[in-house]
């Protein structure tokens, strides 16, 4: 089990695009949108948000991890004029390891805002709060999720279950973070560290 600090750095450092912060009331709308449309949710290991007294369910919860460990939790993603583009997270799990993942609007696919906002969550996960790893989850269906988590560097480690369901797994020790890398060189170094996992 990993030590979960409470260090100072609330939130992502902001990137040349994205800006991060808290979520809270004014986002139930934001969340409603993100949580209804149906490509965003087809390959959601967890629960999506469908009504606003889960949407505000949701402001408070990720609250409250942002109390109980300070510099994690769950960030609104929205660009320098505010338009909203999703949600980030940093969550630690049962057993003190700490997932990241990325949830946007289809109007932002293929932008490479996910890329640049994961880049921003694995800088402040270990420059800013010294984790020692991070680690990925997708369902063994979502193609899109193992190429991005590549080019951040994460490994496969086989299979895992979150809620009940399949799940791939993929690590990323802070020692190897590097920043993103391009394409080719992500894609070589998947297929070279492969052995003896499951992607």
């Amino acid at each position: 089990m990993q030590s979960i600090p409470n260090a100072a750095g609330d939130a992502p450092p902001s990137t040349r695009r994205i800006r991060f912060r808290r979520f809270d009331a004014r986002d139930i709308a934001d969340l409603l949108a993100l949580g209804g449309d149906p490509r965003v949710v087809r390959h959601l290991l967890d629960g999506h948000v469908a009504t606003v007294p889960e949407a505000a369910g949701f402001i408070l919860w990720s609250g409250s991890i942002a109390h109980a460990h300070p510099g994690l939790g769950f960030w609104r993603a929205a660009t320098e004029d505010d338009r909203f583009l999703g949600l980030f997270s940093l969550v630690p799990d049962a057993d003190g390891e700490v997932g990241i993942g990325a949830r946007l609007l289809p109007a932002a696919w293929g932008r490479g805002y996910a890329l640049e906002g994961g880049a921003a969550l694995c800088e402040h996960a270990f420059a800013r709060l010294g984790l020692p790893l991070l680690v990925g989850l997708c369902a063994p269906g979502n193609r899109s999720i193992p190429p991005l988590l590549a080019r951040l560097g994460f490994v496969p480690k086989g299979d895992a279950q979150q809620f009940g369901r399949p799940a791939l797994r993929f690590v990323l020790d802070g020692a190897d973070w590097q920043g993103p890398r391009a394409r080719r060189t992500a894609t070589a170094a998947a297929v070279s560290r492969r052995s003896g996992a499951r992607c």
